[in-house]
């Protein structure tokens, strides 16, 4: 396994280092879902600083045990030698202490995993109000709260409601790496093979971390995915869907629903056998898990794409794993799918590449590119379906369109006729076209597709 280099993260570290040079108190919230990165981001901030730093994880433990393990975590920062011999009789008299000790010197206060800590003791929200309002203010405080229960820092700590609402100075939000940031982490592979990792891991830091890039990828895949002891296993799945649910069954299916193909309210209602799943949807896409896209028929689409790939091709595989034959089912199911299940990651990536490169060499600037579900009449008159792989707006104008493909054969002339045929159909003047492919370009389309943008893998990748 890899050692823990820290990689990426610099913007949010500049801003972190531009808060922290102001004098006086400072509030952060920086939340964002499990294993992405938050508490590495936050220890090599505070290994550049040169103060005290008190470092709480909140765990899911009774009240006195919290506080006790807080007391600790506190009086090792700041004053050691009272270590067993003070103790504080509540949270607000501990802030008290903090807030004392941060008169005469700048210290970071860092609370990771705040929504534990907060569920277990509801009244912990009202006092880091009072105790922020009438003691912090006037210190050198640097208070950091973490959380990766995403819809729980939205709405408990964030929202116009919540105690807290209007104290941080800085709400950040991190987010999965890119494709070219997670190609960082994996600098021997092939550009193909730095896709296919950045699809199976989504970009997050700690499942990118369990490829070993010393081994092929076809050997992390079959010993993180299919082997007794690999990291993605179904216990590993469950921390991901269940972490802030009641019936972890029943999200668990509407997961496998959506990642088997079953999109629209109906199709995941009769995949999970009943009707009523309002409350579950809205739950999973306020954690971010789903995400609700809007047509004439609104679908689900997974947010995550390891998710996606574990319920799509690891999830009927669990007998066979543990019985250690997991490499039978890889070989069989799943080996000749990869390119099909890199269809919609490679058209995230063209998407993450349009918008790092909007305004430079000819692309337009969008303000977000979806892709297009539809029906349009043909010259007859008739009803046809259409699908395009990328929409770009800016507002209500479109401004690009794009083709995505994932596939090892060259982009040929029916390809390229067909997307012609497409875009006749839109309503769109004159955009971008744009032809992202895997396997490069026939000759045709190279001589003939002047007025597209051609970008192949190396491209996306290099320039």
């Amino acid at each position: 396994m890899m050692t823990e280099i820290f990689r990426g993260r610099q913007a949010e570290l500049k801003i972190l280092r531009k808060k922290f040079a102001i004098p006086g108190f400072m509030m952060t919230v920086l939340y964002g879902r499990r294993r992405i990165g938050k508490t590495m981001l936050i220890n090599k901030f505070m290994q550049e600083q040169d103060c005290k730093c008190i470092s709480f994880t909140s765990v899911e433990r009774g009240e006195t045990e919290l506080l006790s393990l807080m007391t600790e975590a506190v009086l090792n920062a700041l004053a050691p030698e009272l270590l067993g011999n003070i103790s504080f009789n509540s949270f607000e008299t501990l802030f008290e202490y903090i807030g004392k000790q941060a008169e005469k010197e700048r210290i970071i206060f860092f609370i990771d995993e705040y929504p534990y800590l907060a569920k277990q003791c509801p009244y912990i929200q009202s006092v880091l109000q009072k105790i922020i309002d009438s003691k912090w203010k006037s210190t050198q405080l640097f208070f950091i709260l973490c959380g990766s229960l995403v819809s729980f820092m939205k709405d408990e700590v964030l929202a116009e409601s919540a105690p807290l609402h209007g104290r941080s100075n800085l709400e950040l939000k991190l987010k999965p790496f890119n494709y070219l940031e997670t190609a960082e982490f994996l600098e021997e592979y092939s550009l193909e093979d730095k896709a296919i990792a950045y699809g199976l891991t989504n970009g997050v830091a700690k499942y990118i971390e369990q490829f070993d890039s010393s081994l092929s990828l076809e050997e992390n895949i079959l010993d993180q995915f299919y082997s007794i002891g690999g990291y993605f296993s179904e216990e590993q799945i469950k921390t991901i869907v269940s972490s802030e649910r009641q019936n972890p069954g029943l999200y668990n299916s509407i997961i496998s629903a959506v990642a088997t193909g079953h999109t629209k309210y109906n199709e995941i209602g009769g995949f999970v056998g009943t009707e009523d799943i309002n409350y579950p949807l809205k739950v999973l896409c306020n954690a971010e898990i789903l995400e609700k896209r809007m047509s004439k028929r609104p679908y689900y689409v997974l947010n995550d794409s390891m998710t996606e790939f574990w319920f799509r091709y690891v999830n009927r595989a669990t007998s066979l794993i543990n019985a250690g034959n997991g490499a039978a089912y890889y070989y069989a199911h799943v080996k000749n799918n990869l390119h099909d299940f890199m269809g919609k990651i490679f058209e995230k990536m063209a998407k993450e590449f349009l918008m790092l490169h909007a305004g430079k060499d000819d692309f337009p600037i969008l303000t977000e590119i979806t892709d297009f579900q539809g029906t349009v009449k043909n010259e007859s008159k008739e009803l046809i379906p259409i699908e395009i792989d990328l929409l770009g707006k800016s507002g209500k104008n479109i401004l690009l369109l794009g083709e995505c493909k994932f596939k090892n054969s060259p982009f040929d002339k029916t390809e390229y006729e067909k997307l012609l045929e497409k875009i006749k159909y839109i309503p769109a003047t004159h955009p971008s076209i744009c032809i992202f492919s895997l396997g490069g370009f026939t000759d045709y389309v190279t001589e003939n597709a002047k007025n597209c943008k051609l970008i192949s893998i190396e491209d996306m990748y290099h320039s």
